[in-house]
């Protein structure tokens, strides 16, 4: 996404931090969860799966192993892949590997759930 934004809000490894034009300096670790951006007066949610997010004086710029705009998620399909990711992780049979594979799985899946939870939550109590 290379847009001007109002507003930034993620979720750091330290908690939930906002970004404003003008912000001090600053790199830190993302966890993985919805982020809000406010462009053009409207407020968007994208899922992100962790990663780096950099303020510099040029911008912000957040590397990620997986991004999605909440309104690009297709729910219904996220939610049977979070079911087969999860039957994976109960079967006593998967080695290492797998299990870690479907860990990462689960949790990027999670949060693009929660981001499109959120986005219906932030619609629903909208004012007007």
């Amino acid at each position: 996404l290379d847009e001007k934004v109002e507003q930034i809000v993620a979720r750091s490894i330290d908690g939930e931090i906002g970004i404003l034009p003008d912000h001090i300096s600053l790199i830190t670790p993302l966890k993985p969860a919805p982020l809000q951006y406010f462009s053009g007066g409207e407020r968007k949610v994208a899922a992100v799966l962790g990663g780096m997010m950099e303020v510099s004086k040029d911008g912000v710029t957040i590397i990620s192993d997986h991004a999605a705009l909440a309104e690009n998620i297709d729910s219904v399909m996220a939610e049977k892949e979070k079911e087969i990711a999860e039957a994976k992780l109960a079967q006593k049979k998967v080695d290492q590997v797998d299990v870690q594979k479907a860990e990462l799985e689960l949790t990027r899946l999670l949060v693009m759930l929660e981001a499109v939870e959120l986005v219906k939550r932030l619609k629903n109590n909208r004012v007007g």
